[in-house]
């Protein structure tokens, strides 16, 4: 709403905000390998003024969290503008079918070589390196899979950087080679976010941890080293 009365303050604009939504995975021994895993998976509402995004659709199942998510907010379904998919695998797209029913108007994006392999009777758009999406810089970031891609917040310097690179214990990791397409590339991808100057580094397994560029630097040395 426009304020034309120049004896009343004008509203400031919303300030960039996101809220994380968080799901547990437990993997049995044999599924991806020898031992049983346990890990988190995080998908986030963000935005400001130009409109709310998902990034990610979660697990199957997680509409209820998301919608939780949306009531923290003070937000409804309807208000959702776009779902961006950083990857194609089961734990970022499972909750999609679900999401797109409760949220048909929402424009839904990924990178486009994980588009093919993506189950949706919902279009899904391409994104290049360079995009935006309400404010968020596409990075094609391949190698996890090939269509993998993170978002850059250009005003606030929030950065997601999807499953390139995630936190265990206060510290930063790989993720598992047994989930990475190409390691190679993925490497190369981790140069490219390294380069960057964000203020937060967002993972979509693990919380945040302090200094992530500097962490993110150690981590790739320290493979030059070995």
């Amino acid at each position: 709403m426009t304020n034309n009365d120049p004896g009343k303050p004008r509203a400031a604009a919303p300030q960039f905000f996101l809220e994380p939504i968080i799901q547990q995975i437990h993997l049995p021994a044999g599924v991806a390998g020898a031992l049983e895993l346990d890990f988190d998976v995080r998908c986030f509402l963000a935005g400001g003024a130009s409109g709310l995004v998902l990034i990610d659709a979660g697990l199957e199942g997680s509409a209820s969290a998301i919608e939780q998510a949306l009531g923290r907010l003070g937000a409804e379904w309807a208000d959702i503008t776009d779902l961006v998919l950083t990857h194609s695998h089961p734990d970022h797209v499972g909750g999609l079918a679900e999401v797109a029913s409760k949220a048909p108007a929402a424009a839904i994006w990924a990178g486009g070589p994980d588009i093919p392999t993506i189950p949706s009777d919902t279009l899904i758009r391409p994104l290049s390196d360079g995009d935006h999406v309400r404010g968020m810089r596409t990075l094609l970031t391949p190698g996890h899979t090939a269509g993998h891609l993170s978002l850059l917040h250009d005003d606030s310097g929030v950065l997601f950087v999807g499953d390139t690179v995630g936190t265990t214990n206060g510290a930063m990791t790989r993720g598992p080679s047994q989930f990475t397409a190409d390691a190679a590339e993925a490497e190369r991808s981790l140069l490219k976010l390294s380069r960057l100057e964000p203020t937060r580094m967002i993972f979509s397994h693990g919380p945040e941890v302090p200094d992530p560029v500097a962490q993110l630097r150690r981590l790739l040395d320290q493979s030059v080293r070995d």
